[in-house]
């Protein structure tokens, strides 16, 4: 009898970053490396500092994790000759970096004459609130030894090429993913009763919910001002308020200005957010253009088959087929905003149908399994790129 081929041996490949904390590129960073780990990659992780809670995590699922490299400080005369000694001993092929700073610019460096053939990097913002970049000067040092930068929507790839002089040909876009849940009409119906009645709300309050941490950029004031108007056209109607940060007191004396005490709710951090997202008739994201790019939050209000009303910035109008499952407002324009949450709150019968056709949009652009698919592929290419090269 013919004897069954000797399975390939996988592609080691190197996950890198400073710490992996809970926050939405380190969430899209797990769901990658969780989808990468079959044939033909051998994911591994690497936090130069500490594993942080998504690094535990991953090490806990069986992904091989090295930490500690170095220290909090930004300088570490040592640091690279101890990520080289790391690539040495496992033979990476490739690194796939979070865009970390210091780590794109220690690993790099330290990957060059290795075993190392491809480096990649996924950008998450359109610049820095700060009015800084998104790509920060120690990833300009060493931008040019990176084979391909991920740019996770259209209108950031753009931005990059336009205000950040990244080449065209380094760039290629794969929208960031969520698990995608995609409850049906029964389990929304349910969902829904089941978080308004623990808060006490009734089936006929229309309720606008928006998710996000409380940080300037964010613009939650925004949404509390139209909805003064809000009000007077549907006086039963509330804000659900998800997320927690430091303009908590801003934001609540904010209400307390516009008189909104019974509208608004701030319900917190809550780590079931999907299942409270059931209770909303209308998603909402005001933020400001500059940071903002393809917004986890708002895919997963998409899933749970909410219609959305957002500011045009960043990619929202690529995730918003604007009139069918949702619309969209200049980031400064209180009126429009009012006037859009009123249209999707005053017909919850259209609502619905706008809420399945955004849950539509989320499962065929933005899950896990297309965004692990497409790097897949991107990977693959690349590494047979290099070898015959």
């Amino acid at each position: 009898m013919s004897k069954e081929p000797e399975p390939s041996p996988r592609i080691p490949i190197l996950f890198a970053g400073s710490t992996f904390v809970v926050g939405g590129a380190e969430r899209v960073f797990a769901h990658l490396i969780h989808g990468l780990n079959s044939s033909p990659f051998a994911p591994e992780l690497l936090a130069l500092r500490e594993p942080g809670p998504i690094g535990e995590e991953l090490a806990g699922a069986g992904i091989p994790l090295v930490s500690r490299l170095t220290g909090d400080g930004k300088f570490d005369p040592f640091v690279v000759a101890k990520i080289r000694r790391l690539i040495r001993s496992r033979r990476y092929e490739a690194i796939y970096f979070l865009d970390h700073a210091h780590t794109v610019f220690y690993g790099t460096l330290a990957s060059l004459g290795t075993s190392v053939r491809l480096r990649v990097m996924p950008v998450h913002t359109t610049g820095q609130w700060d009015g800084q970049p998104s790509l920060k000067r120690p990833i300009r040092l060493v931008q040019g030894k990176l084979d391909r930068i991920i740019s996770i929507a259209e209108a950031q790839r753009e931005y990059l090429i336009r205000e950040e002089g990244v080449s065209k040909d380094q760039l290629v876009v794969i929208p960031n993913g969520v698990p995608i849940e995609a409850p049906d009409a029964e389990a929304r119906k349910k969902g829904r009763a089941e978080v308004r009645a623990e808060l006490g709300v009734a089936d006929d309050v229309p309720v606008a919910g928006i998710t996000a941490v409380l940080r300037p950029e964010k613009n939650h004031e925004l949404l509390l001002q139209s909805f003064v108007r809000v009000r007077a056209e549907e006086p039963k109607s509330e804000i659900w308020i998800l997320g927690d940060g430091p303009r908590r007191e801003f934001l609540e004396a904010e209400v307390r200005r516009l008189h909104l005490e019974e509208a608004v709710r701030f319900l917190g951090y809550r780590g079931d957010a999907r299942r409270w997202m059931l209770g909303f008739d209308v998603a909402v994201l005001t933020s400001h253009p500059r940071v903002e790019t393809l917004p986890l939050s708002f895919i997963e209000a998409m899933d749970a088959g909410n219609p959305v009303v957002a500011t045009r910035v960043g990619a929202l109008a690529e995730m918003i087929d604007e009139g069918n499952s949702g619309f969209l407002v200049e980031p400064s324009d209180v009126e429009g905003l009012s006037d859009a949450l009123i249209r999707v709150l005053a017909d919850l019968d259209r609502a619905q149908a706008m809420g399945e056709a955004a849950q539509a949009i989320a499962g065929a652009k933005y899950s896990v399994d297309r965004m692990v698919s497409l790097t897949r592929d991107l990977l693959v290419d690349r590494l047979r790129a290099t070898a015959q090269s």
